[in-house]
This record gives structure tokens, sequence and C-alpha cells, in this order.
């Protein structure tokens, strides 16, 4: 297994960096904007969590822009020039895990996910807090445990800078892995963040398409 040398650091400064710059001066524009399903003028007004995980959300939006940008690229490179690349197809397939992974933050914080309301919708109020927070532990009980068994492995995956194994030869598997563990617990976070704005309101926060 290789180590965390020199280029191992420079991926993790330039992922980080680039993260950072997006997190505090790109993502603040943006986040008006996907928040406007559930958090309009006469909605609850947007935590600290909620600002977090909107500005993450903002970053996963032009991945698929990236990835149809590179696929493009490499359309052109192998069907025009007969001069394909090693590393397009590798990025868009990394690209496309984070976006399968983390977007499920972004559907917890908006409400989109899928629910079975077909007992919730015909109880009172106070019957739907308790049904609201049975969810929410049973959502950190899975994500704590997920988190809890894979932490090791994870960590040694990142500690050794385990790569892909191709030509190109990647830190998919550094930078998944851990990113694993971290979606897991944020997604508790953010579980939780909904629970107790939703529970001071006399009514379910839903969707402006479920309205």
């Amino acid at each position: 297994m290789p180590t965390l040398d020199l280029p191992g650091y420079l991926w993790v400064a330039s992922l980080s960096g680039f993260t950072l710059f997006w997190m505090f001066l790109v993502a603040p524009k943006i986040v008006p904007t996907l928040a406007r399903g559930l958090h309009s003028a006469e909605g609850p007004p947007l935590t600290v969590i909620d600002h977090i995980t909107l500005r993450i959300s903002s970053l996963l939006m032009f991945f698929v822009a990236i990835i149809t940008g590179i696929m493009l690229f490499e359309v052109i490179m192998r069907y025009v020039f007969a001069r394909p690349t090693i590393w397009v197809e590798e990025l868009s397939r990394w690209l496309g895990g984070v976006i399968f992974l983390v977007a499920g933050l972004y559907a917890m914080q908006q409400r989109t996910h899928i629910r079975v309301t077909i007992v919730y919708d015909i109880v009172n109020r106070g019957v739907q807090r308790v049904m609201e927070v049975l969810a929410t532990v049973c959502i950190c009980t899975f994500c704590w445990a997920v988190t809890w068994g894979y932490w090791d492995n994870a960590m040694r995956k990142l500690s050794t800078w385990e790569l892909y194994g191709s030509a190109w030869n990647p830190p998919i598997p550094a930078i998944m892995k851990p990113l694993i563990c971290i979606t897991c617990l944020w997604m508790s976070v953010q579980a939780i963040n909904n629970l107790i704005v939703d529970w001071r309101r006399n009514a379910p926060l839903t969707p402006q398409d479920d309205r």
C-alpha cells in the first residue's frame, strides 16, 4: 500500500483549498436559489446546519456539468483525434459517486426524501411530532451504525492513501471511503436539525410541490 507522501498531501491540499474557496466565496450566492423550495418569505429561516448543507449541495450542482463537459471532451478526443484519455471515465465515475453519496443531504434538508404519509397525514400534529422523533431516531441509529462499523476501514484507506490501481491511478478509495463516514454523520446532524425546526411548527414543513 502506498503511504500519504508529497503527491498525496498535494491532493488533499488542492481539494481542501478548492472546497473552502467554494464554500465561502461562491456558494453563498447560490444558496438562496437552492433554499427557495422551503425557505420562502413565510417559511422558517435557515439554520447554520441548513446553510452548510446547501453550500455543499451547490458544489454538487456543477459536478453534473463537469461530467458532461469531460465526457464530450472524451468523445471528441476518441473519435475525432483517435487519442482517448485515461482519466475521463474514472473522473466522471468519481464525481458521479460523490453526487450519488452526498446529494441525499440536499434531499433531507428539503424534505424531498421518500416518505410514506398514508398514516402521517391523517393524525393530529401531536402524533406527527412523535412519528418525526421516531423517524429521526431511526435515521441517526442507521447513520451512526454505518459510521461506527466503517470508520476504521475508512481511516486505513486514507492513512495509507490507497489508490485506484488503474493507469491514471487516482486516490478514489482514499477519499470516497472517509466521505461515506462524513456524509453519514452529517446526515444525522441534518435530520436532528430538521426535527428541531419542524417541531416548532404547528404544521409539518413540506416542499412547495407537495403543498
